[in-house]
């Protein structure tokens, strides 16, 4: 029960500073025009250097061939800076709380690649939470503010690119820790709650975010050299970002991806709960106050994505 207990906490802390990263990378990509790709580029360049000895002490001894697990490597780098940047540039155009519960849109998208690209097709009850899913996204859109309709539909493109790239990134992310891991075993439940699972699962994200690291630091001198409140807004960004996916590490470690996601999936909630009470207090820049009913509207869509990727999961 202490175990369980413990994954429960950390999947909770995961979403919860998920969210908190959401509102982190909106206030401060919001100062000025280079603002988001500042804070892109700073706060991987911070988290390249704080994983770079995590990943040395993660390592395996001996190393897999180079053409094992360099290809997965660089494939789930890019495409998840790939998503990240379009993150930051949808948080633009929307408040953090309407953009966590829309990432839930990813289930749709690993439903079509599961089904058509890797030739593992879903169950009706799978189906019905992505359509449940996608109910969910048409509620939030509806609950947006008026004054930025166009500018929704736009941000809504960006959502779908932004699932998209995390989809693929975490077929990558897979193949990665599968490539590193010591001793494979058959059922991905009882991986996730080995030592050598969690110790391979470790080394992926911290080479992960060395190599995004490395290739964030060439960017630095053009986003702009010393501007110490970009550091400090990234430095935010990064320890809530890096807490973020140390709590999800620890939590499939000790419950499994399944029971994980689904407590992952609580960010949306989060973001709302979060949202509405730096509107209420003044916190207009993160989030623009709301009436009741638009509040009413995006909690109920943020439980109805929880739902959804529940039904998916269990």
């Amino acid at each position: 029960m202490h175990t369980l207990t413990l994954g429960i906490l950390a999947g909770l802390a995961t979403a919860f500073f998920s969210a908190v990263s959401y509102l982190v990378s909106r206030h401060h990509g919001r100062k000025d025009g280079g603002g988001s790709l500042r804070l892109l580029v700073f706060a991987h360049v911070l988290m390249g250097i704080a994983c770079l000895p995590l990943a040395w002490a993660l390592r395996p001894d001996p190393l897999p061939p180079v053409a094992v697990w360099v290809p997965p490597l660089v494939g789930s780098s890019l495409t998840y800076l790939a998503g990240q940047a379009a993150v930051f540039a949808a948080l633009k155009r929307i408040d953090a709380s309407q953009l966590a519960p829309l990432l839930g849109l990813k289930i749709a998208i690993i439903a079509l690649l599961a089904t058509f690209v890797i030739g593992q097709p879903l169950v009706g009850r799978q189906w019905l939470a992505v359509a449940i899913s996608m109910a969910a996204v048409a509620m939030l859109h509806r609950a947006g503010h008026p004054s930025r309709k166009t500018a929704s539909l736009s941000a809504l493109g960006m959502v779908l690119a932004i699932c998209a790239s995390f989809a693929v990134s975490d077929l990558f992310i897979v193949g990665l820790i599968d490539a590193v891991q010591e001793s494979p075993v058959a059922s991905p439940e009882i991986a996730a709650a080995t030592a050598g699972r969690l110790r391979a699962g470790g080394f992926a994200m911290a080479a992960t975010y060395v190599l995004c690291g490395l290739i964030a630091l060439p960017f630095v001198p053009w986003v702009g050299r010393s501007r110490s409140a970009g550091w400090m807004g990234a430095m935010q960004y990064a320890a809530a970002w890096l807490a973020s996916m140390a709590g999800l590490y620890i939590c499939f470690g000790l419950v499994g991806p399944v029971f994980g996601n689904i407590l992952q999936s609580t960010r949306g909630i989060m973001a709302v709960g979060l949202g509405a009470l730096l509107a209420s207090l003044g916190w207009h820049d993160l989030e623009q106050p709301v009436d009741r009913r638009t509040l009413v509207r995006r909690a109920i869509a943020a439980v109805m994505m929880t739902a959804a990727i529940a039904a998916y999961a269990v």
